[in-house]
């Protein structure tokens, strides 16, 4: 892991992190630049992981507090939404990307270690994030949240083609 750097992202990452993005539909949902900078500009937490200059994963986040829900609200983010109407005190995951050539090198793990360590920083007592059920199951990001302790609290189908379930992880 010496050889990875992990830093916010900033106005230098965002295309990268977008590009990236965007590579992992629809496991992460399509995200126009000026909405995943719009996203980012409103964060509470994000970071990326830097190889060789180059952008190989990364993390946006929020908070439960007025300011993000009244954000999430403008732009009509639904899983934050339904998590929020289960949830509080929460820091919710809303992105996690890492590039395919650089996946089983524990990134993704210490981009959760981060997270974790955020929250407990931050006296937060949850982590939140919700899972693609439809339109396709997205199983290697059940299995990744089962080794961080994450369960189900409930499914939301919103359409017949797209339905999430949402996740929760306690923090200790």
């Amino acid at each position: 892991m010496k050889d990875f750097i992990f830093e916010p992202i900033n106005t230098n990452t965002i295309q990268k992190c977008h590009e990236l993005n965007e590579k992992n539909v629809p496991n992460v949902g399509s995200r126009s630049l000026k909405g995943l900078t719009n996203s980012l500009e409103n964060s509470d937490y994000s970071e990326c992981i830097l190889f060789r200059d180059q952008v190989v994963g990364f993390v946006i986040c929020f908070l439960d507090n007025e300011i993000t829900k009244s954000y999430m609200k403008q732009i009509d983010h639904k899983n934050f939404r339904e998590i929020s109407n289960r949830v509080s005190n929460f820091l919710y995951i809303d992105r996690i990307a890492v590039d395919t050539e650089y996946r089983n090198r524990k990134l993704g793990s210490q981009l959760y270690s981060n997270i974790v360590d955020f929250s407990k920083n931050n006296s937060i007592t949850s982590l939140t994030a919700e899972i693609n059920l439809l339109p396709s199951r997205n199983i290697s990001s059940f299995e990744f949240h089962k080794k961080f302790n994450f369960y189900q609290i409930d499914t939301v189908k919103y359409s017949e083609d797209y339905e999430v379930s949402l996740q929760k992880k306690e923090i200790n």
